[in-house]
């Protein structure tokens, strides 16, 4: 009971210390709220003329200077916002301690806004280097630019959380040695994330693939639709999604199928052995002739010859290239190719092998 008395006491002190501070500074509390008011209500005006300097600084280089206003265009607004507060904290007049802790606070939202305009600014940044150093990719550069844009992101508000925890006050050296010792721990626990990063830095500078490009791999294959640090999506035939670790994406052959300028064909067809010599030389004859005068078959390299004696089939192999690249469109030209092998094949008078076994019995 005696504790609930206290606490209503303490509350009525509060409060009469309050209307003290009132009766005192009642000027200085309006004129505090006036500052506070007025750059409320000015912030947009301010931070939109104050970037578009940033960006006439740069008019040899405008994309600059149009990364730079639209980083610090928000943070700006933030800022004044802010700025309005500290200067009516300071216009009313706190006492020495309050005005301090209001100060510290001040300088931590100032760290923050200028962490949030450089995290917004190194999308930019990373596409004007990337850009100047590679133009043969738009795709390549756009993952290039997420990937390392991340990256930085992570060190940049890494550093400033350093910087706020040493404005609190805290030892940091005493603090990085505690990380130091936790960091071995869980770099031991976090050897795959790290493999996935490294795989992920690799794919992104080395690029064999990019986004869109269809790949095939011993684990996957399909068209590629994200690259993130620790990840690719793969979009496959039979429209799932897979997610693979790119430490082991990296680790495997990938064929990408995007970058083929033409679409190889390689495949055998088999005669029975019942057809003769010169029958499977017009079969031959006619089949390559077919392939030449066919307009979406690639003329530079067509190879139809006698492959040799399978098991049950006197084998033709068949070697040509699509003109058109894209998977399903290639598919369309091989099967108007089949249609007209299996044509040529039955007028010519030849039949198609199928495995068979043939049994001889003696009489005893």
């Amino acid at each position: 009971m005696s504790g609930k008395i206290t606490f209503i006491a303490d509350i009525k002190s509060f409060f009469k210390d309050l209307l003290s501070i009132v009766e005192n500074h009642f000027a200085n509390i309006i004129f505090g709220v006036l500052i506070i008011a007025l750059f409320f209500l000015f912030r947009k005006w301010l931070s939109k003329n104050i970037s578009a300097i940033f960006a006439k600084l740069f008019k040899k280089n405008p994309m600059i200077g149009s990364g730079i206003r639209t980083s610090v265009q928000s943070p700006l607004k933030a800022f004044f916002l802010i700025l309005g507060f500290y200067l009516g904290a300071m216009v009313i007049g706190f006492s020495p301690s309050v005005f301090a802790a209001i100060t510290k606070v001040f300088r931590i939202c100032n760290i923050v806004l200028i962490t949030w305009a450089l995290a917004n600014f190194t999308p930019f940044a990373t596409s004007l280097v990337i850009k100047f150093e590679d133009k043969s990719s738009r795709k390549s550069s756009a993952v290039a630019i997420k990937f390392i844009a991340n990256i930085l992101k992570v060190i940049i508000i890494a550093l400033s959380c350093v910087i706020i925890i040493s404005e609190l006050g805290y030892n940091i050296s005493g603090l990085i040695t505690g990380l130091g010792l936790g960091g071995l721990t869980f770099s031991l626990a976090a050897q795959s994330t790290a493999a996935n990063l490294f795989a992920g830095f690799s794919i992104v500078s080395d690029k064999p693939f990019d986004v869109g490009d269809y790949i095939i791999t011993p684990s996957v294959e399909g068209t590629v639709e994200d690259i993130t640090m620790r990840s690719t999506c793969v979009r496959t035939v039979a429209d799932t999604v897979i997610v693979m670790p790119n430490s082991k994406l990296v680790n495997e052959p990938i064929t990408n199928c995007s970058r083929m300028t033409k679409r190889y064909v390689d495949f055998t067809i088999g005669l029975t052995y019942d057809a003769e010599v010169r029958t499977i030389e017009k079969c031959i004859s006619d089949i390559e002739e077919m392939l030449k005068k066919d307009q979406e078959v690639s003329d530079d390299r067509i190879s139809v010859s006698f492959a040799g004696f399978a098991e049950s089939s006197q084998d033709i192999r068949i070697i040509y290239f699509t003109k058109d690249k894209a998977f399903d469109k290639s598919l369309k030209v091989q099967e108007k190719i089949n249609y007209s092998i299996s044509e040529i094949v039955r007028k010519n008078g030849a039949s198609f092998a199928f495995p068979s076994t043939s049994v001889y019995m003696e009489n005893a």
